[in-house]
């Protein structure tokens, strides 16, 4: 192959190897090991070896050519290497498209359960009749009655409270929006009849429907848009009910009706839309707590991914790569567990840290902090409850766990967390969705500190306790799963633990053709592993083969 094996030479310049920089003191060789596997400096040193044991890499750790290129073709050459990453993609992305897609395509179609509430204030009165005389009647009543049948065809859940009630479910963002019939509303019916037809200038009835901004921008367009046809709706039902009224008062008297007193009667009703609490300067027309709750979730979650990045990397587990540079450290000889609970204490020193300059930066830019010292405080909460949660999904389940992180917090999240479209207004998956979903709840708690004042009852309660039952949750998982996998003794080496048949079949083809990498394990975790394969041996009746032996496993079975 042109060069000799045991040179320097022999490998790759750009190649960085784990014991690039373990010369010792009197200048003895990276590339010199010891016959138990270790450099000189007692590092682990990495062997290539196919099914017969025999060694098939030379001094530089790298295979012969030979072995290289038909490796590299055999693995180029399987159709999964090129099938699972594109239908990986492709499925996830689809799915995604799907859920965003589907939860804003069509907001009236999927409208359902809409809270708005209706308080009536009216207490009838006397209404003239054909006659001569009167009747007792309520207006106010028959407008509720029609405004709630009417809205329930749209999918608005409009339902009769006290003012009070109402505006009070209206300052917590328990609805949408109020609509109060003013007091005396049937008389002053009657009285406008009454100046129509005497050409005095008709004071038009009021109806306000109270709106609420801080329950979402799109949600106060549908309220909005609902004022607009409650308008319409209320006009025609109370000018059709007066004009008839004063038509037959003034047939009886032989009065003519005169267009003018019938257009005052077409639209009687001045429905007037208020906002009692507008929002401040600086909250992005509600959706502030949106933006701020997605780089809470954002903070957790690719924060924890890359502080398991680095701190892998620090312990020897990944490579650490800056460009053209390569370094695989020294793996260091540390429990699962030990790992985990690192990631989660450097996860708390980012909580602290980043939540201060969130709000540093959101008061910078001119956000509206109403509550800095609270946002600060559940801050803290959420960053270290995703960290906590996705550090330990990658913990138990490894690679796949940052795909179902990514699947949990991100795409689940962003169409069922409300923020956007209310859950109302979008397919009702979504709301059995957000009740496990993190966001959703964060959501909930963000607005209540940021257009709610903090209240408890406004969504703030129910954010802080499930979110405290998520870090418990999150953090059961990683210490069982952890805890577990060193008892069982798979360590984080190579080697360290063996595929069962099944597995093995799903990863390779169950050929056993592909050259593996076995590295001596760690002297204190030597003897768990080598004790796992006898204690597999002694229960399955099988005997493993001296280069199937688990790193630091001797044919003599001592640890």
């Amino acid at each position: 192959m042109g060069k000799h094996e045991g040179s320097d030479e022999s490998a790759p310049a750009d190649a960085v190897d784990s014991t690039q920089d373990s010369h010792d003191q009197d200048g003895h060789d990276q590339d010199s090991h010891d016959q138990d596997g270790h450099d000189q400096d007692g590092h682990n040193t990495e062997t290539l070896t196919d099914e017969s044991g025999s060694a098939q890499t030379g001094a530089d750790g790298y295979p012969h050519e030979e072995q290289a290129v038909s490796t590299i073709s055999e693995v180029l050459g399987a159709p999964k290497f090129w099938v699972l990453p594109v239908l990986l993609v492709v499925v996830i992305m689809s799915f995604m498209a799907a859920l965003y897609m589907g939860a804003i395509a069509d907001p009236e179609r999927n409208l359902h359960d809409f809270p708005i509430a209706l308080a009536n204030q009216d207490n009838g009165g006397e209404v003239p009749n054909a006659d001569g005389g009167t009747d007792k009647q309520n207006y106010g009543d028959q407008i509720a009655k029609g405004i709630i049948d009417e809205a329930a065809k749209s999918g608005i859940a409009v339902h009769k409270t006290d003012r009070t009630t109402a505006l009070n479910e209206l300052n917590t963002g328990k609805v949408y929006g109020v609509v109060i019939i003013s007091p005396n509303f049937t008389n002053k019916a009657v009285a406008l009849g009454q100046s129509a037809v005497l050409q005095a200038k008709p004071e038009k009835l009021p109806i306000d429907i109270y709106i609420n901004r801080g329950s979402g921008t799109f949600a106060s367009a549908i309220t909005t848009t609902f004022s607009e046809r409650v308008s319409t709706q209320v006009n025609k039902q109370v000018g059709d009910q007066l004009t008839q009224s004063v038509r037959e008062q003034l047939a009886k008297a032989n009065v003519p009706f005169s267009g003018a007193a019938q257009l005052a009667l077409s639209q009687p009703v001045d429905v007037r839309t208020v906002e009692p609490n507008p929002l401040p300067e600086g909250s992005g027309n509600g959706l502030s707590a949106f933006y701020y709750t997605l780089l809470l979730i954002l903070a957790g979650f690719t924060g924890a991914m890359m502080v398991s990045i680095v701190v892998d990397a620090a312990l020897g587990q990944t490579p650490i790569e800056f460009g053209p540079f390569y370094q695989l450290r020294l793996r260091l000889p540390i429990s699962r567990w030990g790992t985990l609970a690192a990631k989660w204490t450097i996860m708390l020193l980012i909580a602290f840290i980043q939540s201060a300059l969130y709000v540093g930066v959101c008061t910078a830019v001119g956000t509206s902090l109403p509550n800095a010292f609270v946002l600060w405080t559940y801050s803290v909460l959420v960053i270290f409850a995703v960290g906590v949660s996705a550090a330990s999904a990658m913990a138990v389940f490894g690679n796949p766990g940052l795909i179902l992180n990514l699947v949990f917090f991100v795409i689940l999240g962003l169409p069922s967390s409300g923020g956007t479209v209310p859950l109302e207004a979008s397919p009702r998956l979504f709301a059995w969705i957000a009740s496990v979903e993190p966001m959703h709840l964060v959501y909930l708690g963000v607005r209540s500190i940021l257009y709610f004042d903090a209240d408890w009852d406004a969504g703030l309660g129910r954010a802080v306790i499930q979110t405290i039952v998520g870090l418990i949750v999150g953090g059961l998982l990683g210490w069982v799963g952890t805890k577990y996998y060193d008892h069982k003794g798979w360590h984080r080496f190579p080697g360290g633990m063996r595929l069962s048949p099944r597995m093995a079949k799903i990863f390779d083809g169950g050929s056993g053709s592909l050259p593996t990498i076995t590295t001596p394990a760690p002297q204190h975790v030597a003897g768990v592993a080598g004790a796992s394969v006898r204690k597999r041996e002694a229960s399955t009746g099988t005997h493993v083969g001296a280069h199937e032996r688990e790193p630091g496993d001797s044919g003599s079975g001592s640890g």
